[in-house]
């Protein structure tokens, strides 16, 4: 079969991202791109040897020669992008959030069903070898019953008055936990195979009027900080804090599942490795390499052990795991293990329950497909 040729609809952080996850995937062609920057499109193409350039994603979308789109967005656009897609009879591989909210979502899945295309939707975390050796684990039963799940995500880009920027706009009803709270939770679900069922949150706007570089003010309405509690649906309880003001840390998502037998850690920042803790004996590291990890986890490990597989690792792991299911035609019959679209739509039920709680002050039901 020959290549899928994609196309990258947005070219900010996380666009060239994807384009490098493209290139280093066999069954993929990066094909296209397309910027509202005129020069910047222009420029990734020709780093990228990319054959077209765009920009208005409806042209690309509309591009026969265009198999794949690879939504790369702010986050006010994907709605419109993912159902243009759809209807055009792409494949789409999209970043979070979906959809605007959870109605949305549920209306892009309808529509998916009457334009079948393989839909993928990039919670990548889930897609680290670390992660998928404690889902593995937990599926086989070895670390005994799972007795709860709780860590963080934080990050420090919002931490001072003065760190408005324009990123800070069209979040939609939240700001923290629709950035970076549902990579966390779609990360414990992946490992628990569980949906959230309940969530009790209290979020924080640490500034209720940020100013910018110019001195200009900006009236915030979404939060900066969460804490949150879960519980999914097999009753096991949760706990997540989540926040962008919290200085020093980067990138801190971890993520902890204690079970009977022995706890297991994975932390994003050091994504090679799985901490084991053990009654009596303490905490061990376990470095991914294929001849330690479940058998079914060794198509994840790409490196030798102590070679850090890292973040970019894991979203190549996402998108090669996305074209292989569009070439071997599994997307239309199998589960796969890169989030799908009813993921998204799980994520922002998530997101609206958690903004229902912290108005409501109380535990709130997250919304069920």
């Amino acid at each position: 079969m020959s290549r899928i040729n994609a196309g990258v609809i947005g070219l900010g952080f996380i666009g060239p991202q994807h384009m490098d996850a493209i290139c280093r995937t066999p069954d993929a062609r990066l094909y296209a791109v397309c910027d509202a920057d005129e020069a910047a499109a222009r420029a990734a193409a020709e780093r990228y040897h990319v054959e077209k350039v765009y920009t208005d994603w409806r042209q690309m979308i509309a591009d026969p020669e265009v198999h794949s789109i690879h939504n790369c967005t702010p986050h006010f656009l994907h709605e419109a992008i993912n159902e243009a897609a759809i209807l055009a009879g792409k494949h789409i591989y999209a970043e979070k959030p979906l959809a605007q909210s959870a109605a949305g979502a549920r209306r892009l899945i309808s529509l998916a069903k009457e334009h079948p295309v393989a839909l993928g939707l990039n919670h990548q975390y889930r897609l680290n070898a670390a992660v998928q050796e404690m889902k593995a684990r937990l599926i086989k039963g070895l670390p005994g019953r799972p007795l709860m799940l709780w860590g963080r995500y934080l990050q420090e880009s919002a931490s001072q008055e003065t760190d408005w920027n324009l990123k800070m706009e069209n979040t939609g009803i939240a700001r923290c936990i629709n950035d970076i709270g549902i990579h966390w939770v779609d990360t414990a679900c992946a490992v628990l195979g569980q949906p959230v069922t309940e969530v009790m949150a209290e979020l924080t706007t640490h500034y209720p009027v940020r100013r910018g570089a110019d001195g200009a003010e900006h009236p915030m309405a979404t939060e900066d900080t969460g804490m949150i509690l879960l519980r999914f649906a097999d009753g096991t309880p949760g706990q997540l804090l989540t926040s962008k003001a919290s200085n020093g840390h980067k990138n801190d998502l971890r993520l902890t599942v204690d079970c009977e037998t022995y706890s297991m850690e994975w932390r994003q920042e050091e994504p090679d490795r799985l901490r084991i803790g053990e009654k009596g004996v303490g905490s061990t590291t376990m470095y991914m390499n294929a001849r330690a990890c479940q058998p079914e986890v060794r198509p994840f490990v790409t490196l030798p052990m102590g070679h850090v597989m890292g973040w970019a690792d894991a979203l190549h792991n996402a998108v090669d795991a996305f074209y292989r299911s569009i070439a071997s035609g599994s997307w239309r019959t199998e589960a796969q293990p890169y989030a799908s679209f009813e993921d998204g739509f799980r994520g922002m039920a998530f997101v609206e329950a958690c903004v229902r709680s912290s108005k409501e002050r109380r535990w709130v039901e997250v919304e069920q497909l």
